[in-house]
């Protein structure tokens, strides 16, 4: 004995709602850009080394890689 559940399809109770833009987003991302060094096109030399900090050594990087290329089936 099965019992399927199924999902009502999303009905409209209204009109979307238009997004409305953010007061001074631009100057707002500008900002944030300069404030993470982002500002501008990218090089290689702003690029190198970028996200180093996010690994303790180079091993749990290198395993870090090893878990990701398992998960995608890529050994």
């Amino acid at each position: 004995m099965t019992t399927e559940t199924r999902t009502p399809p999303p009905t409209a109770t209204s009109e979307p709602k238009p997004i409305l833009p953010v007061a001074d987003s631009q100057a707002k991302l500008r900002a944030m850009a300069e404030q993470q060094g982002t500002l501008g096109k990218a090089t290689f030399e702003n690029l190198l080394g970028a996200g180093s900090h996010l690994w303790a050594s180079e091993e749990e990087f290198e395993r870090f890689q090893e878990l990701i290329r398992e998960s995608r089936g890529k050994e």
